[in-house]
């Protein structure tokens, strides 16, 4: 998947913009999500058929903007590789497990998926974890949309940037509220969950919050499960980089101690331009009664 520098759709509907083969034609003129194998379900007002957009191209990195692209299949016919990777990372095999998705934790939120290991020979549940998906978003959507369309008129979207940019705080902030929250709960009950997110997401955790940039402790509840997305000649692979696990108050003292504190004076200064300029409004309405 050779491109020129630039920012725009690298997959759609399941296949990167560089494929045109027949196979690939046939799923977008059906919509179709080979990731969740059914219709792709992500709308934008912006179109009439789904979005489709699986992953970018962004700053030469690809960043995935639909939690569905981490339903790639692993080995396990059905099965997520994420979800394979993990039942594997945390049980040491896939025996006797089943994979629930959606389910509520009251009072909480829903979790993604939970990983069940069922007693041998029987339907008691003998341990679990809980796995969390959180993909990245886009900001100027409009942008990517007129990607989209070109795509659909035949361009080589290769030679193409689209003004869109990566809204990755605004991701980061849902994530952490969840992270909080959810471990809390996970810790109280001496379990595991697992948060599947991309490895930059992770360095801007680390940049921005000053999170440990490594490490894995077995006692800790939460655990960040790392992928980036390889491109292999006209597919782009889900890949497993490591694992960083970290425990709730890791995450309070890291958000507690944050390193980019505004200055209160530059808010100040800010706010005494926007006062004057209000003012100065006002007076001059009023002046003109």
């Amino acid at each position: 998947m050779t491109s020129e520098p630039g920012n725009r759709p690298a997959e759609i509907f399941g296949f990167t913009v560089s494929n045109r083969e027949a196979t690939a034609e046939e799923v977008r003129q059906r919509n179709w999500c080979p990731f969740m194998q059914s219709a792709c379900d992500k709308k934008s007002r912006l179109l009439d058929f789904p979005f489709g957009v699986c992953t970018v191209e962004h700053s030469r990195g690809i960043r995935a903007i639909c939690p569905r692209r981490f339903d790639e299949r692993g080995t396990l016919d059905g099965v997520p590789l994420v979800l394979e990777n993990i039942a594997m990372h945390y049980f040491g095999d896939i025996n006797n497990t089943v994979i629930f998705s959606e389910l509520t934790l009251p009072r909480v939120g829903r979790i993604d998926y939970v990983i069940v290991r069922h007693k041998p020979m029987t339907r008691e549940v003998d341990d679990f974890i809980s796995v969390e998906i959180q993909s990245d978003s886009t900001t100027s959507i409009g942008k990517l949309v007129d990607g989209i369309r070109d795509f659909q008129r035949g361009i080589d979207l290769r030679h193409k940037s689209y003004g869109f940019n990566m809204n990755t705080y605004d991701s980061i902030k849902r994530a952490i509220t969840q992270l909080m929250n959810k471990g809390i709960v996970y810790e109280h009950w001496g379990t595991k969950c697992y948060w599947v997110i991309q490895e930059y997401i992770y360095e801007n955790l680390v940049n921005r919050y000053g999170f440990k940039p490594g490490g894995f402790t077995p006692e800790d509840s939460s655990i960040f499960a790392l992928y980036d997305i390889v491109p292999n000649g006209d597919r782009l692979n889900l890949t497993p980089t490591r694992h960083v696990s970290t425990s709730v108050e890791e995450v309070y003292q890291a958000m507690r101690h944050y390193r980019a504190i505004p200055q209160k004076d530059e808010f100040v200064r800010k706010l005494n331009a926007e006062l004057r300029l209000r003012l100065s409004v006002s007076s001059s309405a009023e002046g003109t009664r």
